[in-house]
């Protein structure tokens, strides 16, 4: 199985742009095991909790204007535009004993609340899968990668990291954990994925732009769905049929996530009225997060109702296939 560490020479720090070359390529169907850091060499931690070569990788990565580390891209081969990248999500294991969390001046929810910045340390018991997050209260992990995405369309130029868009980027959808089948449309030759932002845990929403941020390696397999193309990014949890969309306006990024839900019942046999009628009753609209430039929502339709479409749509994986 191929291994993409994280070095100075296979990350892209804080953006996402189409003319970056990959740095790996792996056929249609493969594995790959691709590591992520979320750290600061000046972090007040013991030396040895952080991730290494970190100091390289801040000294010598390429740099844009947003805060992730993201390893990649990869090159999946046979990949074009109008395809669909399948990125099955098979493990996610923590590989840090500390995440961090960070409240800034004038960002977040209450963007004038904070005067200053404030980065907050919480021990990670990597056996136990506990963090403290405040005194005397520690939080089970549940772990998943903040930012999956392909290189987004080439005339978009470079973007910053931090708003996500219709090629994936800073999802932060804490529904993407371990057992996940996210799919993502593809603009450009080999699809160029990448994997960071690894996050021990994290509420809906995110509020105050940061959750408890940490490395991680995650095992995927990457496949293609050839010509077909999803219009936002796509998730099969294991509980749960996804379509994430985002806007700038909260109200418009629901309705695009909730029209993107109905499409995917239409096109598994359902009128517009009965799929409309469905969504009322058995979907629910969640705050992806809220503070990233564009707002993030999620509307989920239990799996087993999902199964139950007249033409359940092809891309579900089946029972225990992820597991």
């Amino acid at each position: 199985m191929k291994h993409l560490d994280a070095t100075p020479s296979t990350v892209h720090f804080g953006f996402h742009d189409a003319c970056l070359p990959p740095v790996m390529e792996v056929d249609p169907g493969e594995e790959i095991v691709i590591s992520s850091v979320s750290a600061d060499p000046d972090d007040a931690v013991p030396a040895h909790w952080l991730p290494a070569g970190i100091a390289d990788i801040y000294a010598h990565a390429p740099r844009g204007t947003g805060p992730h580390i993201l390893t990649g891209p990869v090159h999946v081969r046979g990949a074009k535009a109008g395809d669909t990248l399948v990125v099955d999500i098979l493990d996610i294991r923590l590989t840090q004993p500390y995440g961090y969390n960070i409240v800034s001046p004038m960002k977040g929810m209450f963007p004038q609340e904070q005067p200053t910045q404030r980065t907050t340390f919480m021990p990670t018991d990597l056996d136990t899968g506990l963090v403290e997050v405040a005194s005397g209260i520690r939080i089970p992990t549940r772990p998943f990668f903040g930012q999956l995405l392909v290189a987004p369309p080439p005339e978009w130029g470079r973007l910053d990291s931090r708003p996500p868009n219709r090629h994936g980027g800073n999802l932060d959808n804490k529904e993407l954990v371990k057992g996940t089948r996210v799919l993502l449309p593809v603009w450009n030759e080999g699809a160029l994925f990448s994997a960071g932002d690894g996050h021990a845990a994290q509420g809906d929403g995110e509020i105050n732009q940061t959750a408890i941020e940490t490395s991680m390696e995650g095992r995927f397999r990457l496949s293609l769905l050839k010509g077909r193309s999803v219009e936002w990014p796509v998730a099969v949890t294991p509980t749960h049929l996804l379509a994430m969309a985002f806007h700038e306006d909260l109200d418009d990024a629901a309705r695009l996530a909730m029209r993107a839900l109905i499409a995917l019942m239409e096109e598994a046999g359902l009128s517009f009225h009965d799929a409309y009628r469905l969504g009322s009753v058995a979907a629910d609209l969640r705050i992806t997060q809220f503070v990233n430039g564009n707002r993030g929502v999620h509307a989920m339709l239990p799996l087993e109702i999902a199964r139950a479409l007249p033409r359940p749509p092809d891309f579900l994986p089946a029972p225990g296939e992820l597991s």
